[in-house]
């Protein structure tokens, strides 16, 4: 990646990514590396040496240059099974936020984009490695939004400037919901966002404890499974 620093850079996309679903307990520790490594410290890689071009081309043409981060809405709300892909990416909300406060004044917008389950090559396969309980509580609500539908979006929001870029009627909900000191660049958005906060927390809840009933029906049922196993063997002894 050092090659980068001797070539004029504009946009860049960060959008590489990998997801082993798994509860926390049953996932091996290499395993939460991995994607710790690939989703965080792979995302560190590509910027930090486009950094200095880039800051060099804005400089010279005037013109705005952008760095395009690809997270996950699994990095808004944390969700079952996704212990250690949520943390890889919360921490790219974080990097996120924390870099446009040293670029702004280069003239470089960071871009921050949240997108559902998409149908992608992998999706069907991530989909059937899920614990039930995911795949229960996904269903519940969830959107599974097209490849080209979410590249669309992405490409406005760099476009724009925008800081957030929401997916889907859903994605915008959370956006809004999860605002929190993110920087919002729109004034529209921003009084968007305080007049939603207070609707969009009580809403938040009442899909949490959702979440939670499913979450305890599954782990009822798991425990009558067990318990019907354990009486079996009994008697058979």
């Amino acid at each position: 990646m050092d090659s980068l620093e001797e070539e004029d850079v504009d946009v860049l996309v960060c959008s590489h990514g990998v997801f082993v679903p798994k509860e926390l307990e049953a996932q091996d520790l290499e395993e939460v590396k991995f994607m710790m490594d690939v989703n965080v410290m792979g995302t560190f890689h590509l910027i930090k040496p486009v950094l200095p071009p880039m800051k060099r081309r804005a400089k010279e043409t005037g013109v705005p240059a952008s760095i395009a981060i690809v997270s996950s809405q699994a990095g808004q709300v944390g969700l079952y099974g996704y212990t250690a892909y949520s943390a890889s990416k919360f921490a790219l909300r974080g990097l996120g936020e924390a870099l446009q406060h040293e670029v702004f004044a280069d003239n470089i917008h960071v871009t921050l984009i949240f997108p559902p389950d998409t149908e992608t090559p992998g999706f069907a396969e991530e989909h059937r490695l899920r614990p039930e309980t995911t795949n229960l509580i996904a269903g519940s609500g969830g959107v599974v939004m097209k490849a080209d539908e979410v590249a669309k979006l992405s490409l406005n929001g760099i476009k724009t400037g925008a800081f957030i870029v929401p997916c889907g009627f859903e994605g915008t909900m959370i956006a809004i919901a999860t605002a929190g000191l993110s920087p919002q660049p729109s004034s529209l958005w921003a009084f968007v966002e305080v007049l939603g906060a207070g609707f969009m927390r009580f809403l938040g809840l009442c899909v949490q404890w959702n979440w939670y009933g499913v979450i305890e029906k599954c782990h009822a049922k798991r425990k009558n499974e067990e318990l019907s196993l354990a009486h079996g063997g009994a008697e058979k002894s």
